[in-house]
Parts: structure tokens; C-alpha cells; sequence
């Protein structure tokens, strides 16, 4: 039983503004495995920490989130399976 763990990072200075979802690879998250992911941003501090259970992400390749920015709050819908921290 391990602890993998992934970094993303909000750049809307390189998208555009319509794309706006996360795509986080899992394919190496094995059996017992606790995922960890976390996500912040290019230019504030912002900085989440998402705990997964192998068990909700077992047999995918990747899980996604969607960034909502609106002022002065960042909200991440997950979508695919849902933290439990």
C-alpha cells in the first residue's frame, strides 16, 4: 500500500478560455494504492490537496476535474470519481 502521488496546474495563461477541464493519468495507481493529487495554480497560491481510494479509481487510465473560476474563488468539479479527502 503506497501513496502516488500526481501535480497539476491551472494555467489559463495557455488555454483557452472554453477549455477549462484537468486530465490527471492514473494508469500506474495499483491495487491498495492511495492517490494523491495536487492541484494549483499559475498565478496565486492557490493549493488543493485530493485524496482517492484505489477502489473508486480502479481500471481507469485517468480521472478529470473542471476549473470554475469566479472571483475571488476557484472551485474543481470532479468528475469520473470524487475525493474522499
Amino acid at each position: 500500500m503506497g501513496i502516488i502521488v500526481r501535480t497539476r496546474k491551472i494555467r489559463p495563461s495557455t488555454r483557452k478560455s472554453t477549455s477549462v477541464n484537468y486530465r490527471v493519468d492514473i494508469a500506474k495507481v495499483g491495487k491498495d494504492d492511495t492517490l494523491e493529487v495536487k492541484v494549483s495554480h499559475e498565478s496565486n497560491s492557490f493549493l488543493r490537496t485530493y485524496y482517492f481510494h484505489e477502489k473508486d479509481i480502479a481500471h481507469k487510465n485517468n480521472i478529470s476535474f473542471k476549473v470554475i473560476e469566479e472571483e475571488p474563488e476557484i472551485k474543481l468539479l470532479w468528475s469520473s470519481a470524487q475525493p474522499y479527502k
